[in-house]
């Protein structure tokens, strides 16, 4: 069942209800391998995407020989299913809120969004007063209550948190206690259908958008997004229009307010006001393209959307054609990393024939630079080898020759003469092993003349060139440690010999910041939540006070890995005008929270060396 349809057969509070609806979301809740579906037109669906990047979204197309569902369907509609077990972090973040609500009808994740997930330590922090500590207090056991499905226990205490009880007055202007309760009266799967109230729904999801405006704007946003979908399941589409467009407002990044404004202009029947504000939709993540041919109301103008669909896609082919074609000249002589090359030169030989998700992928990434990384291999030294060999060689000697005879009473007369014989012998010789092949990526840098290696470099990397491993921890794919700066040096010379070519060298702090902190300026550069920092980085509070193989956590959004923890990284600057220390960036292993702040820096003498001290390739082509 796709996304609530004012005016359909069900209300929405049936729609809830329905057993379609419930048994999916139990399913998917219950289940390791959970799905959600929709059903779209075939036309349509051939506009926006091919077999293989629905493979590549997780998606599947159900056959209708195999699924029994399917062959309910109307012949001219497929069954799309999408798998989410891989969870929510694999995809990005509009695809992740848009996923919350896409099926579940706007669903419990409301209570979990964003700000209102704060711990009640850091709730308490900015309480000013003991009535704000206690309501703050109402509202933590409220969200346990939630957790527990104790859903009337948990609007008791919100009604506490807010209006006050007999020990306290309550504190009303907190937006998190009126966004919950608005999701507890908005219903979702397996709610407390007592509670149900649309109308209660958006005042408090209105109240909460006031309260939290000045100081929290997304917040706001959200408030207001799941306002406007309160009012349209109340079938009231103007109220639901100016609701959302608040959000767009002031929470722009989000798709959803895009969708959701095209979605309720569509219910109005204004198909031309739709299409522009779902074209923005698909611009901040592609998979809009296929929520809205699965949604009922655009289902109603299904003719109009493919035809805009197809028009957006030859706009789009036409419009980033000059992209790839400067992505392609930049990289010129370089390898890519496998089949990107070949993905950007089919685009431009056949992409104006993709549909639009196949199209779209490629520019997208394009624009993240997240696939642009070049590959370069370089054959390394090798390491010495003595072996014990046998030859043969002529050898020159001298021998006594008789020139007269002697006799009885004549002694013979003898003369030495020089002869030649070939003798066998052995030796020791010494040969180079054929060097190891050794490939490092790099991704280029936005507005900037260089490449920054994709990962420190390996054990493995180090051992091709330099045929040692001066690692504490070792491992072939974690990062080479227990390197001073004057070894780094070293290295980036034998490979600069072994490259033939002096591409390599160590970036510069002001290049290892930039990189680092890939177009952010907050603390990190994820953001300045600090308990992201183990999706990110390797520290103290996850590493088991060891290195661990590069790659494994999430990438900055130039692509870079490891750019905080695992290990410091050497820089090519001097710490301060003594130039007696060397500037290392990023972090290690065994350090707490505040040394991976993207503008922390320490210092180190050129030849000193830490199992958490590591270093980092630029490339300039």
């Amino acid at each position: 069942m796709s996304n609530y349809v004012w005016g359909s057969s069900l209300s929405h509070h049936d729609y809830l209800q329905a057993k379609s609806f419930v048994s999916d979301v139990q399913s998917a809740t219950r289940n390791a391998a959970k799905k959600v579906s929709m059903d779209i037109s075939r036309q349509t669906r051939d506009i926006i995407a091919s077999n293989e990047s629905l493979q590549r979204e997780h998606l599947e197309l159900l056959n209708a020989s195999t699924d029994r569902t399917v062959g309910a369907l109307n012949d001219g509609f497929e069954r799309i299913s999408y798998s989410m077990d891989a969870g929510f972090d694999r995809l990005s973040d509009g695809i992740s809120e848009l996923n919350a609500t896409f099926h579940w009808g706007f669903g419990a994740v409301l209570a979990s969004l964003g700000h209102m997930n704060d711990t009640l330590s850091e709730l308490v922090k900015i309480a000013k007063t003991p009535v704000q500590t206690v309501a703050f207090e109402h509202f933590e056991i409220a969200r346990d209550a939630f957790r527990k499905r104790l859903y009337r226990e948990s609007l008791e205490e919100l009604d506490k948190a807010i209006f006050g009880d007999h020990t306290s007055a309550g504190y009303k202007l907190e937006w998190r206690f009126h966004q919950m309760k608005g999701t507890l009266q908005l219903g979702f799967a397996d709610c407390d259908m007592s509670l149900y109230d649309l109308a209660k729904a958006e005042e408090s999801f209105l109240t909460a958008a006031r309260y939290g405006e000045t100081d929290y704007p997304h917040e706001a946003g959200r408030a207001f997004l799941s306002a406007g979908w309160a009012a349209y399941c109340q079938g009231k589409m103007k109220q639901a229009l100016a609701h959302t467009e608040q959000a767009m407002a002031l929470h722009p990044e989000i798709g959803e307010v895009f969708f959701q404004a095209s979605k309720v202009q569509m219910a109005l029947g204004d198909v031309a006001s739709a299409l522009p504000m779902l074209a923005k939709a698909i611009d901040i993540d592609r998979f809009y393209a296929l929520k809205a041919a699965g949604d009922g109301d655009f289902q109603q103008h299904d003719a109009q959307l493919r035809s805009f669909l197809d028009a957006l896609r030859k706009e789009k082919y036409r419009q980033c054609v000059p992209k790839v074609k400067a992505a392609l000249d930049r990289i010129k002589g370089f390898e890519l990393a496998p089949g990107t090359e070949n993905r950007l030169q089919a685009f431009l030989d056949e992409g104006a024939n993709w549909p639009l998700m196949d199209m779209l992928e490629v520019v997208q990434n394009l624009d993240s630079f997240k696939q642009l990384a070049i590959m370069v291999r370089v054959k390394g030294a090798g390491n010495p080898v003595n072996t014990r060999e046998t030859y043969t060689e002529q050898e020159t000697y001298y021998e006594d020759v008789v020139i007269t005879p002697g006799g009885f009473f004549k002694k013979a007369v003898t003369e030495k003469q020089k002869k030649t014989r070939m003798v066998t012998k052995t030796r020791t010789v010494t040969t180079s092993s054929s060097g190891k092949e050794v490939t490092f990526e790099f991704c280029p840098i936005p507005e900037k003349d260089y490449y920054l290696c994709k990962y420190p470099v390996t054990q493995q990397q180090w051992e091709a060139v330099m045929g040692d491993n001066p690692s504490h921890f070792k491992g072939g794919s974690m990062p080479v440690e227990t390197v001073s700066w004057d070894n780094a040096q070293i290295f980036i010379q034998k490979l600069n010999q072994l490259s033939g070519k002096k591409n390599y060298r160590l970036p510069t702090e002001e290049e290892w910041e930039y990189a680092c902190r890939a177009g952010t300026t907050s603390e990190y550069y994820f953001g300045d939540d600090e308990s992201q920092l183990g999706e990110y980085a390797w520290y103290n509070g996850n590493s088991g006070q060891t290195t661990h193989p590069v790659g494994q956590k999430k990438p900055n959004e130039w692509g870079l890995y490891d750019m905080a923890g695992n290990v410091w990284e050497w820089t090519d600057s001097w710490y301060d005008s003594s130039c007696s220390h060397r500037v290392a960036r990023g972090g290690g292993w065994c350090n707490y929270a505040e040394s991976f702040r993207s503008a922390l820096r320490d210092d180190y003498t050129p030849d000193r060396r830490y199992s958490i001290l590591g270093f980092r390739l630029v490339f300039v082509p």
